[in-house]
């Protein structure tokens, strides 16, 4: 049996992923850090190995003796106060984890890196209102930056066969960004952000980590892909769903304009230098929720790996409602 390793196994999508690579004949590995709570990972056919991005030296004697045959490389720092922290985790630990490699010898059949749509940023800024393998990027967050940065250092890794999956807005079980929207519906409280129509994309986690599998099995190598369900969405549209999930029978539809937004995400910051807890609205997410359109280009893992989302958003939330009830989180 081929052997994978998992960095970020125990997040949101890693928990998924690891779970996929069992059901698809893989031995699977974990990587987890000292600190990381492993609950997802309870019950399943996985080895836990805990390590330290920064210690060069004992990733790559875990490696050795590892002898993987492909590593996905999903961790990653999505939320932080300072553009520091987003550099060194997304971009920094890649590099480290690269020299591991090179340091433990390791011939790989395939390494794959998790980076993000918000590497490329929205289509706002592309001629033709999609972004695309060779549009010019234009991230608008340190996010989306320093996962540029990370692949940018990648594609001239030539004698590391990779690839690269950039996953648009990514919801499913597990997943609480887009919970507090749940929420609020819940609470009859309809919420847009800015005053004009945005044009949204999203993969369900179920049909990201399968591509994921496809794409590491694939003869394809050297090359990045975006990745949504193919279609694209308003809030409206997400927000309908939602509601009949809920059996929300009536709401209070709020406009909220950009520069409220951006007040309301600097106050949450500054409180949050007090508490410690850095909040899920902030300038980051701001920058990400003002801009318009995030429609983007999935016909070269179309082309590839014969890509067909399974969950368009209509089956995909209603799964994921289903979850939020069985926790009581809605």
């Amino acid at each position: 049996m081929k052997k994978v390793l998992i960095t970020g196994a125990s997040g949101f999508i890693g928990g998924f992923l690891v779970e996929e690579a069992i059901s698809r004949g893989l031995t699977v590995h974990s990587a987890l850090r000292n600190s990381s709570n492993t609950e997802v990972l309870d019950g399943l056919d996985t080895k836990l190995i805990y390590w330290d991005f920064e210690n060069v030296d004992n990733m790559a004697n875990i490696l050795r003796k590892g002898d993987y045959d492909y590593i996905i490389h999903n961790a990653g720092l999505t939320k932080a106060k300072a553009k520091e922290a987003y550099f060194k985790v997304n971009e920094q630990y890649l590099r480290n984890l690269v020299d591991a490699i090179r340091m433990a010898d390791l011939k790989l059949d395939k390494f794959l890196f998790v980076s993000s749509l918000a590497a490329f940023g929205p289509a706002d800024f592309q001629p033709e209102n999609i972004v695309k393998e060779n549009s010019v990027p234009h991230p608008v967050t340190n996010y989306g930056r320093s996962k540029l940065a990370a692949e940018l250092y990648l594609i001239k890794q030539q004698d590391i066969p990779h690839n690269i999956i950039r996953p648009t807005a990514v919801y499913g079980p597990r997943e609480y960004d887009l919970l507090t929207v749940y929420q609020s519906l819940g609470k009859h409280i309809e919420a847009y952000i800015g005053l004009t129509n945005q044009r949204l994309t999203f993969i369900y986690v179920k049909d990201l980590v399968r591509a994921m599998i496809d794409i590491l099995f694939s003869d394809h190598e050297y090359k990045g892909y975006f990745i949504s369900d193919g279609h694209t969405y308003s809030a409206q549209e997400m927000n309908v769903i939602v509601k009949r999930e809920l059996k929300v029978k009536w709401t209070i539809p709020i406009k909220l304009p950009i520069l409220l937004i951006k007040f309301l995400a600097f106050c949450n910051e500054k409180i949050a230098n007090i508490s410690g807890k850095y909040p899920p609205l902030n300038i980051e997410k701001v920058n990400e929720l003002q801009a318009r359109d995030w429609n983007c280009d999935i016909s070269g893992l179309e082309k590839d790996i014969s890509f067909v989302a399974e969950y368009n958003l209509d089956h995909g939330l209603k799964e994921t409602i289903i979850w939020c009830k069985e926790q009581e989180l809605v």
